[in-house]
């Protein structure tokens, strides 16, 4: 085990706290793979994420998976999120998320092991999730914000309300407030479904190996060490990401995820909604785009009206106006949307200038495309998805669809073109030969007992399976340790891991692999044969499609880096938390 990362697992047993607050620690991590600033993290954080995970998967390996994928998810959103807000509260949602994707894939898994002879002579757990616990973080995920997260900081985590407030940004009288109202709320909800309050045992103490293997996954994570992370947290980790892809900002290293940002109708100044567009037309609501060099205005067909005009009227004469509504709007939803709106604005501005163009067609299919990844119908997406994250279906593709496109267009211009040659490789790497692989790794400054250790597996292989059992402190050196399938041929870009892999024969061990920051040896039990039902030409269209989608979505992040130092956002409103009474409707005429 490197010296860092026992100096990292050591202050996680002693409890020693660092004083860094949590955005200086992820800003720590992803500088300079700080691994003392994650284990603070973990140590901060992971009660009360193990106490999710266990109350929905029970004490099983599927609770350690779910609890380093909510970690993992962590590091790969943490470059394109604004830590400005408690990451307790973040970090109890994600970890729901991943729960309810680790149960709902291990019902299917035991639904198939019915099905067939077990494989496997290792026990199945005992210990069963708790139904009446997990109710709990259902119905505490269903309250509003304004009290859910008060509860989640206080109750959950048992945050001091001093730190609590100043991690929200309130007072400590409006923090108390909040939670008597959110403890009243939830244990009315707890209540229409027979279920007491429950007080106890919601943060778990977590085991020194479990913190040990999420700090180490979390540094392969960020060094994008392919293979590196056991295939079951890395399936969660990806579930969770696309899950997330309402958010506006830009997914990480694993997966490319859209830009959730606000509405491109918001320059839209009539009431009535705009007339249906013909198939495969622009579409004509979409961006009216600030002008390069002047503000938007109203368009020239509607007529001039003499003062502001009324969105309504009261008492017979008395107006209501835009602006009393436009700063209602703003006082109640400005500082959740401000950014996402300036930054849809960004985007909106640039795909103007180079004259880009939306069609219905391109978002039903990027509807379509965006539903199959997510493994949905469009009638479960709209039914099961949408619900959580509180939008209609227009508003989805509003806030995320068109945004996702622009993006797309902008960075497909900048591209290079796809070789036959890289096509042919990517078609053997989706269809040609696969090899499943276990890896047992070693520390850099443990290479003389990784060395011992090839020498007696290359004499007795069976004494693979010894080694996966075998560590400094007594834990296991390998926990689910198999590699997602490899295939044989590896592309250009391929890690040390993947090529050594790609080499093997069935129940061949590997030689020793030096990754830069581990020792691995790694052992083939499954080669699986290349797909006999595909041919190059029939699937040549799709692959250059999925080869050329994986390149915009590398350049994502680039092009809207790039288009944020062009555009130089200065922010002119500010916000208090404050009540601000709204200012009374002037007297009518008489």
């Amino acid at each position: 085990m490197p010296t860092s990362l026992l100096h990292a697992v050591s202050r996680l047993a002693t409890g020693a706290g660092d004083p860094r607050t949590d955005a200086h620690l992820i800003a720590a991590f992803l500088k300079s793979t700080d691994q003392d600033a994650f284990a603070e993290l973990v140590r901060r954080h992971g009660p009360a994420v193990l106490g999710v995970c266990r109350r929905f998967l029970g004490a099983t390996p599927d609770a350690e998976d779910a609890f380093q994928a909510t970690f993992l998810v962590l590091v790969t959103r943490a470059r394109g999120t604004d830590w400005r807000d408690a990451l307790g509260p973040w970090l109890y949602g994600v970890a729901l998320r991943v729960a309810r994707r680790a149960r709902s894939a291990r019902a299917k898994r035991l639904a198939n092991e019915r099905q067939v002879p077990a494989m496997s002579d290792q026990p199945i757990p005992a210990s069963e999730p708790d139904d009446a616990s997990a109710v709990l973080d259902e119905e505490l995920a269903a309250l509003p914000a304004i009290y859910r997260l008060p509860l989640i900081l206080c109750e959950i985590q048992g945050t001091g309300r001093r730190v609590a407030a100043r991690e929200l940004g309130l007072t400590e009288g409006t923090l108390s407030s909040r939670l008597a109202r959110g403890r009243k709320m939830l244990r009315d909800r707890l209540a229409r479904r027979g279920l007491a309050p429950i007080t106890a045992g919601l943060a778990l103490t977590v085991p020194a190996s479990l913190a040990t293997a999420t700090v180490r996954n979390a540094v392969h994570v960020l060094s994008r060490t392919a293979g590196a992370v056991p295939a079951g947290v890395l399936f969660l980790t990806e579930g969770a990401v696309k899950s997330m892809i309402v958010k506006w900002k830009l997914a990480g290293a694993m997966i490319a995820a859209c830009l959730g940002l606000t509405g491109l109708g918001a320059w839209q100044t009539s009431a009535h909604p705009p007339a249906p567009t013909a198939p495969n037309q622009p579409v004509a609501a979409l961006p009216p785009a600030l002008p390069p060099d002047k503000p938007a205005g109203l368009k020239k067909e509607i007529p001039a009206v003499s003062g502001p005009e009324p969105i309504a009227t009261i008492f017979g004469d008395v107006p209501v106006s835009r602006e009393m509504f436009a700063d209602h709007l703003i006082r109640r939803y400005g500082k959740k949307e401000l950014d996402l709106f300036v930054n849809k604005q960004v985007i909106a501005h640039a795909f103007a200038r180079k004259g880009g163009t939306i069609k219905t067609d391109d978002v039903i299919a990027a509807l379509e495309a965006h539903c199959k990844a997510l493994g949905k119908t469009r009638e479960q997406f709209v039914k099961e998805m949408l619900p959580l994250y509180k939008k209609t279906l227009e508003e989805w593709i509003e806030d995320t669809i068109v945004p996702q496109l622009m993006l797309s267009q902008l960075c497909t211009a900048k591209i290079s073109p796809v070789t036959e040659g890289e096509l042919r490789q990517a078609f053997d790497t989706k269809y040609g030969e696969k090899v499943y692989c276990r890896v047992i790794f070693w520390a850099k400054e443990e290479g003389d007992a990784a060395r011992e250790a090839r020498e007696k597996i290359s004499q007795n292989p069976a004494k693979f399976d010894y080694y996966t059992q075998q560590d400094l402190n007594g834990a296991p050196r390998e926990r689910h340790g198999h590699l997602l399938p490899m295939p044989r041929t590896p592309r250009p870009s391929a890690s040390a891991i993947e090529i050594a892999a790609s080499k093997l024969k069935s129940k061949e061990v590997s030689p020793l692999v030096a990754t830069g920051t581990e020792f691995a040896i790694i052992q083939c039990f499954l080669v699986a044969p290349a797909s006999k039902d595909k041919s190059f030409e029939a699937e040549k269209p799709l692959i250059l499609s999925e080869e050329v989608n994986a390149r915009v979505q590398n350049e994502l992040s680039k092009m809207y880096d790039e288009l944020k130092r062009e555009a130089k956002p200065k922010y002119h409103l500010t916000f208090t938390d404050a009540m601000i009474l709204p200012k009374p409707l002037p007297a009518p005429k008489k």
